[in-house]
């Protein structure tokens, strides 16, 4: 599945901002971002809207993190850092939580539920209502299960057309029971007066179709997607460890392998910023392309994908270049952003 790089967490204050304390259990990462997309103008009044991204990777160990303030007493990101399981890599992960009025929680792309996340979740002082799968992806999907236990009075919702690689495996045996499917603009769900839903969905693709369900959140003017846009900053988020980054710094197996014949130093790394900045172009690089053509001098192709909204490499060569253009998931996408335009 395709990985994302998302921006560092929003400023928030002391008091809405807590820390993680300890490891979080195996399994697998989902990365968003927050800010303001450009308004649309209006004669009447000046309107913003947000955009939370949460895209997937692959399985490992996370670690460290927190909860951030997005939206006052409305929206929160939980973060959390994601040793991915292959080379030196880690990115940072994220789930995001909408306080509707009913004063319940919906939960978008659960993470770990460790006892420090849950602790974090019940600080709220609301209940979970409703824990959402908005994609088919197996890294989004592990944590559902478990995290829906932790809160077993919610309703869990999920994407259509779910799917798993290399076996097809029922949601059941993700520990997920009772789901109920998400619907293209549906206005039966129990949140539709609050917040809107889109399916993002192509032909098979490959080994399985490509599902997403974008979700728009009307009071504060925010949208949520998985994998169909990324962003990546130019600095390391702050849950990343200088350790992850030191490490993925080094000249390791997987950069002999991508170098492509050039000479690679055996050579320490030491601890300065230097370093630290070319771990994290190392993992974005090896995170958003299948074979990365220079992750020895990796400022070159790190500089032409952050700092602006893209399309995932990986999600462009394997899904979006081979879908017809009048079923493009592309297409889909922009019609969301274009249907969320038309509100402003």
């Amino acid at each position: 599945m395709a990985a994302a790089i998302t921006v560092p967490p929003p400023n928030s204050s002391p008091l809405a901002s807590r820390k993680l304390k300890s490891n979080f259990l195996s399994g697998s990462p989902s990365k968003g971002l927050c800010f303001q997309v450009k308004p649309r103008r209006s004669k009447y009044r000046r309107k913003e809207v947000s955009l939370v991204v949460a895209a997937a990777a692959a399985s490992g160990e996370a670690s460290g993190g927190g909860r951030f303030l997005a939206v006052k007493d409305s929206i929160w990101l939980f973060e959390q850092e994601q040793a991915l399981g292959f080379s030196s890599v880690s990115t940072n992960t994220r789930m995001t939580v909408i306080k509707l009025k009913s004063g319940g929680l919906w939960v978008h792309a659960p993470i770990a539920p460790t006892k420090e996340c849950i602790q974090l979740v019940k600080e709220l002082g609301a209940p979970v209502e409703y824990i959402i799968l908005p994609t088919f992806a197996y890294e989004h999907k592990i944590f559902v299960g478990p995290f829906s236990r932790k809160f077993p009075q919610a309703q869990v919702w999920v994407a259509p057309r779910q799917w798993s690689w290399p076996l097809n495996l029922p949601l059941e045996l993700f520990g997920i029971f009772r789901a109920k499917t998400l619907k293209d603009e549906d206005p039966s769900t129990p949140w539709a007066d609050e917040i809107e839903q889109k399916v993002l969905s192509s032909p098979e693709v490959g080994i399985g179709p490509y599902v997403e369900v974008a979700f728009y959140h009307k009071r504060t003017r925010t949208m949520l997607v998985t994998d169909a846009v990324i962003y990546v900053p130019r600095q390391p988020p702050e849950c990343i460890s200088k350790e992850s980054l030191l490490s993925s710094a080094k000249n390791g197996l997987a950069v002999k392998i991508l170098s492509k014949g050039k000479e690679v130093p055996e050579e320490p790394v030491v601890d300065n910023q230097m370093n630290r900045q070319k771990g994290w172009e190392r993992m974005v690089l090896q995170i958003l392309f299948l074979g990365p053509s220079n992750l020895l001098e990796p400022k070159a192709s790190f500089s032409q994908m952050s700092q602006k909204l893209i399309v995932s490499p990986i999600v462009k060569t394997l899904v979006f270049s081979k879908v017809p253009e009048k079923a493009s998931l592309s297409i889909a996408y922009m019609k969301a952003i274009h249907a969320v335009n038309l509100r402003l």
